[in-house]
């Protein structure tokens, strides 16, 4: 007899949290991180796996002393090289920068490349 109320108060309570834990993640819009536009230059490391016989490309943007690792997608990092200066708009997370998904968020600009 006291099952039944115990079992209902049980279902509205995991009722309650499932709804609170889905709400903030339905209603958010905007990506983490803080909104930024930096300039600085590239630098790229390349990561080999001998194992596997693959190497993958990082890319990292330096400026004024301070490093930032880059998440760029093929397209933002197609013609990007070592030494160029660009301007990257996008959201910091941490030390991770990545660049806003319209296609003037990693722009190259005028400079000599070391």
């Amino acid at each position: 007899m006291w099952r039944v109320p115990i079992l209902v108060s049980v279902a509205a309570i995991v009722v309650a949290a499932a709804a609170g834990v889905a709400s903030p993640q339905a209603s958010q819009t905007t990506l983490p991180g803080s909104p930024v536009v930096i300039e600085g230059k590239i630098v790229v490391a390349v990561e080999d796996d001998f194992q596997t016989g693959r190497a993958t490309r990082r890319y990292f943007l330096n400026q004024s002393g301070r490093q930032y690792d880059l998440r760029l997608t093929s397209r933002e990092s197609a013609g990007l090289q070592p030494g160029m200066t660009v301007r990257i708009t996008g959201r910091l997370v941490g030390h991770i920068l990545i660049p806003d998904s319209s296609d003037e968020s990693v722009a190259v600009l005028p400079g000599p490349t070391r």
